[in-house]
Parts: C-alpha cells; structure tokens; sequence
C-alpha cells in the first residue's frame, strides 16, 4: 500500500510511520522540515517538504496514495495568534481533502481529530453524538476541521474520523512536567471535586489508526479512541509514583489558591508562561472530568484498548528515565500541570 502521513514528525505521527514501514507500507510523509523529518528518512519514509495551505505541494503529496493520514496540526502553545490555528487546522484540512477527492487511487481518508472538541465532559461518558463544546482555539479549530470532513464524506470521500483521548507513552514530552510534579512529590490534587480523564497507551491508539485505515467497517464513521476505562486524576498520579516507588504528599490544594497561581501564570510572557507552575490552561486539565464512550470502536471495529494503565506508565517513565527527563531531585515545590492539547 502506498501510505501518505502528514504531522509525520509530531508524537503520534512518528509512531504510525514507524508501524506503517515495519509493515512493508510505501510511505510518504508531507512535512515542513527536512531536519525534522531526517529520522524517518532513515527508516524509508519519502518526503514532500512544504506547507499543507499549498495546492501544488499538497497534490504532489497525494498523487498515487492509496491511505491518508490527516495528523498535521498545532499543540496549544501560548502566544500562538488563533489565525495560526484555523490555517493549519481548517484551510490546510479543506486543501488536503480537496486534492484528495481529485483521486482515482483513494480507498481511504483517516483524519485525527481530538475528544477536545467535546470540550469538559463532566462525569458522564460523552459518546460520538454528543455536541462540539470547544474551551480553546485548539478545540474550536479541531471541530471546524472536523465539519470539513463530515462534508467530505456526504460526498463520497471514503472516510473516517478518529478522536484521540489523552495519549501517553514513550516518544512524548508534553506530559514529562506532570509525570516530574509527581515523582518529585510536588504533585497534589485541586479542590474537592473528583476529576477523571481517560488516557490511552501509543501502541493502542496507533492499533486503532491502522485499524480505520483497513477495516472497510470504518468509512464514513466517527470515533471515540481512548483507553478502556477513565481513571480519577488522583488514580494516576497514583500510578505514575507507583512505578517509582514514591508517596504522594497528603492533602489537596484549595481551588482558590490554585486560581489565584494560574492567573498570575497568564500574566507572564508567551515564553515565560511555558514555565510556570500553573496556568488557567492548565488548572482547566487539573480541575474538569473529559471521559469518553468508547463502545462504538470495540462495537463496529473489534478494537479495544490493549494496554493497561500500569504497563504503560512504567513503560512511560523507564523511557524518560533512559533520557534524562526525569531529573533525580525529589526537593517538593507546590504543583505542575500540562496541556490538554494532544493533536
């Protein structure tokens, strides 16, 4: 098969090249940057560099695919203008689309999306029905992405929607500050209210990537990918320290404080900003439950979950261990946090 991957170079994308290659796919990557790219050009990937608003660069990227994999897009960085956001999200999801229905070759579109786009959920599992509820310009531009797509498809593009929950593993660095908070005990729950996420391994969510871009079951659908079951934010800061043998420090911080720090984070420059212990995006992560109904991929693609959350945190950790993001200073500090944002 021959295999287009765009966001070949971010988290996620670098590992469906790695899978794809290892399969025997023909892959072509469409990517900003050579240097970026240069790792997986050694494993066999084809580049096209360029921008995917560009209508020449885009038709020479699919030109001949059979698969397309729609990764491309923007992590939810501070001081980012939000027209940033649309032309990587919405006007480069609406070029690539376009090229694409131009296609004799096309068996299928697999476009990554976001369980963002559901915003806070709350307690209940928020199924594929539910409504766009975006909190950020991240979320907002996802769903508008998303509606490019949907339309797509009443068209006849044979397609498919997948909305990653909260992915971990080894190959990631948006999560190593809160994977730090807690193994350096700085890390404590906020308010009084039990919150809940739902994480899925790497492995897993690249399983569910191959599997919409296989199984004919997939096209025209959308679906929730996360892992079996959410865990209380409590859970896993649990099992993130019980895989270095840590105690968390009793007790949780008022909301109140946790307010009053985030607000004086956003105050700081763009730059800065990334560094500070809380910000309002961040206590948002900390403070609001997003779990997801996942019985529709298990239902109509035999997919499920694999990994379960200790396996894959001690995986996690063994491989920032190996590469030093962990630092051996345990001195407790007040808190972290981290971005929802996992395009």
């Amino acid at each position: 098969m021959r295999v287009l991957v765009t966001g070949a170079t971010g988290f996620i994308g670098a590992q469906l090249v790695n899978r794809l290659v290892a399969g025997g796919a023909q892959v072509r990557v469409l990517v900003r940057s050579l240097t970026r790219a240069q790792p997986l050009i050694d494993q066999g990937a084809v580049p096209i560099t360029g921008e995917i608003t560009d209508r020449n660069v885009v038709r020479a990227a699919v030109a001949d695919m059979n698969i397309v994999y729609h990764l491309a897009g923007r992590l939810l960085v501070p001081g980012v203008p939000a027209s940033d956001y649309r032309a990587t999200h919405v006007d480069g999801t609406r070029m690539l689309v376009a090229c694409c229905a131009e296609l004799t070759t096309l068996k299928r579109f697999v476009h990554c999306s976001t369980t963002g786009v559901l915003g806070v959920t709350g307690d209940q599992p928020a199924d594929e029905e539910a409504p766009f509820r975006p909190t950020n310009v991240y979320e907002a531009t996802k769903a508008e992405a998303e509606l490019v797509v949907r339309d797509a498809l009443q068209r006849g593009l044979p397609g498919v929607i997948l909305r990653p929950g909260l992915v971990y593993g080894p190959g990631d660095l948006h999560l190593v500050g809160f994977f730090r908070s807690i193994l350096q005990r700085r890390f404590r729950p906020i308010g009084r209210r039990p919150v809940s996420l739902h994480p899925i391994y790497i492995d897993d969510m690249v399983d569910a990537l191959v599997q919409c871009g296989q199984n004919t079951a997939a096209i025209g659908e959308c679906f929730n990918i996360a892992g079996r079951e959410a865990v209380t934010l409590a859970a896993l800061a649990a099992t993130i320290a019980d895989a270095e043998g840590v105690t968390l420090p009793p007790g949780r911080i008022p909301l109140v404080v946790a307010r009053t720090a985030a607000a004086g984070g956003d105050l700081l420059p763009a730059k800065l900003r990334r560094l500070a212990p809380l910000t309002r995006t961040r206590l948002d992560f900390l403070t609001h439950s997003r779990v997801y109904n996942v019985a529709k991929a298990q239902r109509l693609l035999g997919f499920a979950a694999m990994t379960d959350l200790p396996s894959g945190i001690a995986r996690t950790v063994t491989w920032y261990r190996q590469r030093g993001h962990l630092p051996a200073d345990t001195t407790p500090e007040l808190m972290t946090g981290t971005s929802h944002a996992r395009s």
